[in-house]
């Protein structure tokens, strides 16, 4: 029983050291091979700053697509200079 116990704890640590960093590495560097634009998450550049992501606040319209809780920030609720939190939580509600 304890060879047993002793035997699957060893492979499963060595699976795990083995495996996984191959697992993961492998598939983010097929992922910047063959799509090298979407892996680093579409970012947004000008003058060679990152200012944002296109993925980032998509204005969905279709009646197929999750639609995010609505946003005070800006004209169309994108304007992330305008955002801030505005409800308080449960404590701080009590505070008073």
């Amino acid at each position: 029983m304890k060879k047993n116990l002793l035997t699957s704890v060893l492979f499963t640590i060595g699976h795990h050291n083995i495996a996984g960093p191959h697992l993961s590495f492998g598939s983010s560097g097929l992922a910047q091979l063959i799509f090298p634009d979407k892996a680093n998450g579409q970012l947004i550049k000008r003058n060679g700053t990152v200012i944002g992501s296109r993925i980032i606040a998509q204005p969905f319209t279709g009646p197929e697509f999750f639609h995010p809780r609505p946003s005070a920030a800006g004209a169309n609720g994108y304007d992330a200079s305008n955002s801030g939190g505005s409800k308080p939580g449960a404590d701080e509600s009590k505070a008073d």
